[in-house]
């Protein structure tokens, strides 16, 4: 389990990063720039040993990843026969190669729980995913120019305060099925 958070327009990722350090007690990290903080917590499991993985930074990319993609191995080799060399043993490189190489068209070779934002530098573009399933948290807000992302709902709480929807929370138990009990929080 590894956390994930960020914060477009606003600052407060440290933050958002201590209050979820029961889910990445291993290594953390946060990149900024006067566009984005993009925060990881990371719990290793997968590769253990290489080192700046959280967040994991590549020329002009920077990679926020809970998750794991089971044919990570199996998308390595097919992404070293297009020329990627790959230094990591884990998935995380894998993943971000994987969107270099193919774009959204890797969410047709993936398999695995996921969720990630992935940051492109020079264009100033933030791709966010998770899971079909949703195996793997993604929360986001929007206030006023702040766009606001977390593995967990209460890490978007320590920067901007929210308020419960009462209406949802009953639904909830009506309908087994709710994003959050909180007003515009997805």
């Amino acid at each position: 389990m590894c956390s994930i958070s960020g914060i477009i327009n606003g600052t407060g990722v440290e933050k958002m990063i201590a209050v979820q350090k029961h889910r990445a007690p291993d290594e953390s990290g946060i990149y900024r720039d006067s566009f984005l903080e993009l925060g990881m917590g990371r719990l290793k499991i997968i590769d253990l040993v290489s080192p700046g993985l959280a967040p994991y930074q590549e020329d002009d990319f920077v990679l926020a990843y809970n998750g794991e993609i089971y044919n990570y191995i199996e998308l390595r080799k097919e992404l070293q026969k297009y020329g990627w060399a790959v230094r990591t043993t884990g998935d995380t490189e894998v993943l971000l190669k994987a969107f270099r190489q193919w774009g959204v068209k890797m969410f047709d070779r993936l398999n695995g729980m996921f969720a990630f934002a992935l940051y492109d530098k020079k264009e100033r573009k933030l791709f966010l995913a998770r899971d079909i399933a949703g195996e793997k948290p993604l929360y986001y807000t929007k206030r006023g120019k702040k766009f606001l992302f977390a593995s967990e709902a209460k890490a978007l709480q320590t920067v901007v305060p929210f308020e419960e929807e009462r209406n949802k929370f009953f639904d909830a138990f009506q309908h087994c099925h709710i994003t959050t009990i909180w007003k515009n929080v997805y």
